[in-house]
């Protein structure tokens, strides 16, 4: 996978960039998609992995139990918000996690929502099984990764050109390792955060007219995955020589 930044992007870190204007529309615009994939989770758990925070308000406040998992990448970011006491949700709902094992026991959350999470293909796909464990069966997960096509080189000034980009290929191919297959899509930011982000109405606009003049080329893919039973269940492969058996007669003595 082509990890490489562009040589010139000076991507923010992601609390500074969720503090200032552009970043605080640009969540807003990923929470309203957000809520057109789960528009109701009243009495349901959610689980935010990577760095979520600015999201789980958008079914926190309808009543979900939203919990936070700040991946270690951006723990240094997180204590230094602490520290400052600037929008820091209850300590009890926000944790310092690993990719590699989420602390959580199994089948503990009806959705999971993975944002500034995946570092390449490796660990995507080890975070992602993790994440698998702890989803319920009939649980959904939503991923927002950059796309490939030039998604982080938009918004190189945001945390999203840190992140490993995706083609539809890639990232069926990477969810096929974690045992998961795709629901529904979705996609957003079509300009640059500078220019789209001035305002929602702004954002709105560029991501609607965006959708009908060039799908697929959102900066972001928004993708919501299941748990693909049938992956860990091989089908059973029968004999090429059990019918031809069944027609041959031993003869004794022969």
């Amino acid at each position: 996978m082509h990890n490489v930044m562009p040589p010139a992007a000076t991507p923010m870190a992601v609390t500074t960039f969720y503090q200032s204007h552009e970043g605080a529309v640009c969540a807003a615009l990923l929470r309203e998609r957000l809520q057109w994939f789960w528009p109701d989770l009243r009495q349901q758990t959610v689980l935010g992995v990577g760095y979520a925070q600015p999201y789980l308000g958008a079914w926190q406040e309808q009543g979900a139990g939203c919990v936070s998992a700040v991946l270690a990448a951006h723990a240094s970011a997180v204590m230094t918000q602490q520290k400052e006491r600037r929008g820091v949700p209850p300590e009890e709902r926000t944790c310092l996690v690993d990719a590699r094992h989420l602390p959580f026991d199994d089948d503990a959350f009806d959705r999971i929502l993975l944002v500034h999470a995946l570092q390449d293909e490796e660990q995507a796909v080890t975070l992602l099984r993790a994440a698998g464990r702890v989803l319920r069966d009939d649980g959904r997960m939503v991923l927002i990764v950059p796309n490939r096509f030039g998604g982080r080189l938009r918004q190189r000034a945001t945390p999203f050109a840190r992140e490993a980009a995706f083609t539809r290929g890639s990232l069926r191919r990477v969810l096929a390792h974690a045992m998961l297959h795709v629901e529904r899509r979705d996609e957003a930011l079509f300009l640059p955060a500078a220019q789209g982000c001035t305002s929602l109405q702004r954002g709105q606009a560029s991501d609607i007219a965006g959708k009908v003049l060039s799908p697929g080329l959102g900066s972001l893919r928004l993708v919501e995955v299941v748990k693909d039973v049938h992956s860990v269940r091989p089908l059973p492969v029968a004999s090429r020589k059990a019918w031809f058996s069944k027609m041959v007669v031993p003869v004794q003595d022969a």
